[in-house]
């Protein structure tokens, strides 16, 4: 009898890390906006905006599973509330992951701002 042994592991090959991309979504807007705060803020929000978490359901709510969510949370929270009247699980996983990217994004943005302003 053949022994079939299937390789298993606790991480995902497609898991996002939250900080290294938000780290890079802002680096590309600090960039992109020629060092000027304000634009970089707009383009952060824009980019995350059109991330594949916040368009993708199933992206949104995988986040969702594989990140602290509570700056996000927290943020939506005080902009009204995580969820609106007939939402579905989908769209409320996708307003948050969207919530927790910008977060974290405009924290490494002012990370960012602060090494230049150093320097």
């Amino acid at each position: 009898m053949l022994a079939t042994t299937f390789a298993y592991t606790t991480q995902r090959p497609n898991k996002m890390h939250l900080y290294t991309e938000a780290k890079a979504i802002a680096q590309d807007a600090w960039e992109e906006s020629e060092f000027d705060q304000d634009t970089a803020q707009e383009y952060i929000f824009q980019t995350c905006d059109g991330h594949e978490v916040v368009i993708y359901y199933h992206k949104g709510i995988q986040f969702c599973a594989d990140c602290d969510t509570s700056d996000g949370e927290s943020y939506l929270e005080d902009c009204g509330g995580i969820a609106q009247d007939g939402d579905s699980f989908g769209q409320i996983a996708c307003r948050i992951a969207f919530a927790t990217l910008l977060c974290a994004s405009m924290s490494c943005l002012e990370e960012i701002v602060a090494e230049h302003e150093e320097s």
